[in-house]
């Protein structure tokens, strides 16, 4: 009761405060506002709910539809059931690559199918009759390739059509270059249009200029392929309805064919694709300077300025001194310089000079080269004659004196000495074996000499080989007399080998600009300073003159006792080998042992590679010249890192430092301990030889030992020698004969045919198909020929190198080099690998799952420098057995060839359909695509004035036979 009295009381007070406030007046508006408030919103309910009646009641039927009974009511149940559809996942056979595949389905069918499908019905019977289809195309073309034999085609036609493509590439730069000289106020053709006209001259009246050139034509083209490659591919009742047919026609078109080919034909990722190649090849300083001294585009070398700009602002704000200062210092200063020569070509090119005006090895000025007063390196007479390139070019040089025959002679002297020894050894060695067997065959012996007498000795030669006749009676007596002997022509060679030194040859080329370039290829220009350029600073130059690599040997000599006080002893204990900035080498411990007066003992490891032994037997030789016949193991060009070897050399090299560290010698050479011990030193050894010393002899003499013993024993000599020598010689016993044959016949031309002939035609066409085991090797000699253009060079120099490549062969594959080829073109082509393309495939299409993002445009300033950076990684990649052995100028020009052939996009292209269409040959050989092809590119504009010209040419022919 109390707590309803209180809320009586508490209402009451309320309503009284209000009135009191309010009055009256205020109590019935409060009355009248919730009354309104109440029949306002009845109001509103009931008009909108009469409204939404009136309309279901005019839209709706008035009656309940009837429910479905019998078999309606069955249709209707199955028809909204959802069905499920299996497919069959095996495709190629292969559970690796099927896996992979399916996956790639899936992708596709998601991102390309099922993401406008879904807009416009979600029947799954269509997308199901979609993977099925995709699966059957799949399965008809795994079906194609495992009937396929790869090896043929990946070994002979792929590398064929490749070495064709560059060949027409070169002849084109030629034919512009001659014309461009020929007349200079002329406009030059352009490169594109020779290339195709002389396409039409090598394909036998076809040419792809339409289709590269012209996009209508391009879409045309490939659209009739798409037509071809559906009739065989798709199953017939798809094929056959024609509207599916179009549309898939122009998704594999528009959507992969015109897509795929404009990638791969783009400059820009070619290049971006070999730089990502050669990833692990290192790039120093003096490869990149030469990039872009090689450089012809005004363009290029200003991009890569203005990123030199960016780098030396970015490291002059750290230049704030600290512990990093050297080494900032050392950035900036390589950097600076790189720019200096980069501005020194845009000097020249604006100038109007480019790399070939006159100038060798990237820009050294030959001209200047030749006038009095500069140094030089002078090569010794025995390395002109004992190096490959060296001789090329003073066989040219002798050439244009016209006392060729002088060299000729020689040569072929030192090849029939060499030859004639094996021959009379290997006779003898039976006879010891078998004393029935019969003496050597000096017949044949003799007639090899005889016939180099009456090519340049006999009073019928043309030219003849002056010498004292005295001389000439003596030889031709015991040629007549059967007296032969491997020294039967020593005589007269040495005479002539006289006569060749003598200043009005030897000397005359030593001041001719084919020294120079010479000295080029061999790369020993580099050390000869410029006026606009000088060398990049190094650590050793930059670094503070406190620096402990300018530290004496007497300095190194104060700090410890005197070497009299000590007894040193010092062995080779084991070597490795050592991978620094991408490049491996050999690395010799020794331990040294050092006995103090007290009897205590100091063993300390120090580390030395094979150079350091080979500078110090150089300081030693200098020094001491009866120590030059110590026995240091001979640089090796080839398998220098095979573990056998290196153990080989370790214990060469122990019984050479051995050697020197013997009492007796050491007394008798005063001054040697004082050598040899700062280099048993821990720590880095200076070096007594200069570096050009060095280069010089690390560079010649490794090859004028090593081609000597192989190399003279198949000394070339001209073509009509060839035959007898060969005789004598007998070959290489060490290599199958049917690799010295194969090798040869890739340089040797049959006589009746002409070399412009040959030239014009495609590289393979010198191939003899039926000797199948030696094309591999052979197709890729070729290809060797057409990068390097070696049938442009001397044509001795061109067998030396064939002869060189024996050996190469030899050392590093032994005599199974086909089967290399082979076996790792089956492995390419292998499932487990093919399983890895897809998954790379995947992955970058499909990175985690998702599609990739569209590939964005790269600005014109990254693409120019991505250009110098991919020509420096081209140059880098060039190993020093290649080099020493075509010469350095010659490998560049090929490396560079290679470079600007992929920079030109129509070519590239040209290059794709050349390659697609001959996979389409071999992936179906019984259809005739061969036909279809020669039917589409005879089209072009080209073919058919060529083949009136050459209707003309042989009608002339024929008119001037029958006039004979």
């Amino acid at each position: 009761m109390s707590d309803m009295s209180g809320t009586v009381f508490w209402v009451v007070l309320g309503v009284a405060l209000f009135l009191g406030s309010f009055g009256a007046v205020g109590g019935i508006c409060l009355a009248l506002y919730i009354v309104s408030f109440i029949v306002g919103g009845a109001s509103i309910i009931y008009y909108y709910g009469k409204s939404r009646s009136e309309t279901t009641l005019m839209n709706k039927p008035s009656r309940v539809p009837k429910t479905k009974v019998g078999p309606g009511k069955i249709i209707d149940d199955v028809t909204h059931i959802q069905r499920h559809y299996r497919t069959d996942k095996r495709m190629t056979g292969a559970s690796a690559i099927d896996e992979v595949l399916q996956e790639i389905l899936d992708f596709t069918y998601r991102d390309y199918i099922h993401i406008w499908y879904k807009k416009i019905s979600d029947d799954g019977k269509f997308r199901y009759d979609m993977r099925l289809t995709l699966q059957k195309v799949v399965i008809a073309f795994s079906e194609r390739c495992k009937e396929v034999d790869w090896v043929p085609y990946c070994t002979t036609n792929l590398v064929d059509d490749f070495a064709s493509h560059l060949r027409l590439f070169r002849r084109a730069q030629e034919k512009v270059r001659k014309e461009a000289k020929k007349d200079e106020s002329k406009v030059p053709p352009d490169l594109t249009s020779v290339f195709f006209d002389l396409e039409v001259e090598m394909e036998n009246n076809l040419c792809r200029d339409t289709i590269c050139t012209d996009p209508f034509k391009e879409r045309e083209y490939l659209q009739e392929l798409s037509d071809v490659l559906l009739y065989l591919l798709l199953p017939p009742e798809d094929f056959h309805n024609k509207p599916f047919k179009h549309i898939v026609r122009e998704c594999l078109v528009n959507g992969v064919f015109l897509p795929v080919i404009n990638l791969m034909s783009d400059p820009d990722y070619i290049n971006q694709l070999i730089i990502w190649m050669c990833l692990d090849t290192p790039i120093n300083n003096d490869t990149f300077v030469l990039a872009i001294k090689l450089s012809d585009s005004l363009d290029e070398l200003q991009a890569v300025r203005e990123k030199l700009d960016m780098d030396i602002a970015r490291w002059r704000s750290k230049d704030t001194g600290g512990e990093d200062d050297t080494f900032v210092k050392q950035q900036l200063s390589s950097l600076v310089f790189v720019k200096s020569q980069c501005e020194l070509r845009i000097a020249r090119l604006q100038a109007g000079l480019g790399y070939d005006d006159g100038t060798a090895n990237g820009g050294l000025d030959v001209q200047k080269l030749l006038t009095p007063g500069q140094k030089l390196y002078s090569l010794p007479f025995d390395v002109i004659l004992n190096n490959n390139v060296a001789l090329s070019y003073f066989i040219e040089f002798m050439t244009g004196l016209g006392f060729q025959n002088y060299l000729f002679f020689y040569l072929n002297v030192e090849g029939f000495r060499v030859s004639a020894e094996q021959q009379i050894n290997a006779a003898q060695l039976q006879k010891l074996a078998d004393s029935s067997s019969p003496g050597p065959d000096l017949e044949m012996i003799s007639a090899a000499a005889y016939s180099i007498y009456e090519q340049y000795l006999s009073e019928k030669a043309s030219p003849r080989v002056r010498v004292e006749e005295s001389s000439l009676k003596r030889t031709l007596q015991a040629i007549q007399k059967e007296n032969i002997t491997e020294e039967i022509f020593d005589p007269i060679q040495a005479q002539v080998y006289h006569l060749l030194q003598e200043n009005k040859f030897y000397g005359a080329f030593k001041k001719s600009s084919s020294y120079i370039k010479l000295l080029a290829e061999l790369d020993l220009l580099r050390d000869v300073p410029s006026d606009d350029e000088s060398s990049i600073p190094d650590d050793e130059t930059m670094s503070s003159p406190s620096s402990s690599n300018h530290a004496s040997t007497e300095d190194l000599s104060n700090n410890c006792e005197s070497w009299s006080d000590l007894i040193v002893t010092a062995k080779i204990s084991q070597t490795g080998i050592v991978k620094e900035q991408g490049r491996a080498y050999a690395v010799y411990a020794i331990t040294v042992t050092k006995t103090h007066r007290d009897g205590l003992e100091d063993v300390v490891d120090v580390y030395r590679r094979y150079s350091d032994f080979h500078d110090l037997h150089m300081t030693i030789k200098e020094k001491y010249e009866a120590l030059g016949t110590l026995s240091l193991p001979s640089k090796k060009a080839f398998n220098n890192m095979n573990k056998d070897f290196l153990e080989k050399r370790r214990i060469a090299l122990d019984n050479y430092l051995q050697t020197l560290q013997d009492p007796g010698v050491q007394a008798n050479y005063p001054g040697l301990q004082e050598l040899l011990y700062p280099f048993l030193q821990p720590g880095p050894w200076e070096k007594g030889k200069s570096e050009m010393a060095r280069k010089m002899d690390t560079f010649v003499n490794p090859l004028k030992t090593s081609v000597k013993t192989v190399g003279n024993a198949v000394k070339s000599v001209p073509d009509n020698l060839v035959d007898g020598v060969a005789k004598v010689s007998g070959g290489i016993k060490g290599i199958p004969g049917n690799m010295v044959d194969g090798i040869s016949k890739v340089f040797n031309i049959k006589n009746n045919i002409k070399a412009e002939m040959l030239d014009s035609g495609k590289v393979g066409a010198v191939l003899d198909v039926e000797e199948e085991d030696n094309i591999p090797m052979r197709i890729m000699l070729l290809l060797m020929d057409e990068v390097f253009d070696l049938k442009n060079m001397n044509q001795w120099l061109q067998k030396r190198i064939i002869a060189i490549l024996r050996q190469i062969i030899k050392a590093a594959f032994g005599d199974m080099i086909n089967k290399k080829i082979v076996d790792h073109v089956e492995w390419v082509t292998s499932a487990e690998q093919c399983a890895e393309n897809l998954k790379t495939f995947r992955d970058s299409f499909w990175p985690c799952g998702c599609l990739a993002e569209p590939r964005t445009e790269r600005d014109q300033n990254t693409q120019r420098r991505t250009r110098v950076v991919c020509r420096a990684k081209l140059l880098a990649s060039l190993s020093d057995d290649l080099r020493h052995l075509i010469g350095t100028e010659t490998t560049r020009r090929g490396v560079i060839r290679i470079f600007h052939l992929f920079q030109q996009r129509t070519l590239n292209k040209r290059l794709v359909y050349v390659l697609l269409e001959g996979m389409l040959e071999t992936l179906f050989t019984e259809n005739k695509f061969q036909e279809i092809f020669l039917k589409v590119h005879s089209k072009s504009p080209r073919v058919k004035p060529h083949l009136e010209r050459r209707s003309n040419t042989s009608k002339g022919t024929q008119n001037r036979r029958k006039k004979r």
